[in-house]
């Protein structure tokens, strides 16, 4: 064991990484977060089935983007060799970094 802690997902945070794999564009990403929307995340059922129509490169960048914007909503922070990177920024997203 290396002392680190791991990061064990709910179901209401995949549902929200679902949401933003498959929003994503700026505007569907708002919608996201939007209850009365039909992107929101609550709405999510994990146990439909999903088909993927993309191009592996970007399936690939659409993971990229959902994953470092919601770990920037969590206040995750991302360094290698002691630089820290802006993950809203590497998500693709026009968002504000969290203070």
């Amino acid at each position: 064991m290396n002392g680190k802690s791991t990061i064990t997902l709910t179901d209401d945070e995949l549902r929200e990484i679902f949401a933003l794999f498959s929003s994503p564009t700026d505007y569907e990403r708002q919608q996201v977060y939007d209850r009365t929307e039909t992107h929101f995340c609550g709405g999510e059922d994990l146990s439909r089935e999903y088909t993927l129509t993309q191009e592996r490169r970007e399936f690939a960048e659409d993971a990229w983007r959902a994953v470092s914007y919601f770990l920037h909503r969590r206040g995750f922070r991302l360094t290698k060799n002691n630089e820290e990177f802006d993950l809203a920024s590497s998500s693709g997203y026009s968002v504000q970094p969290l203070e």
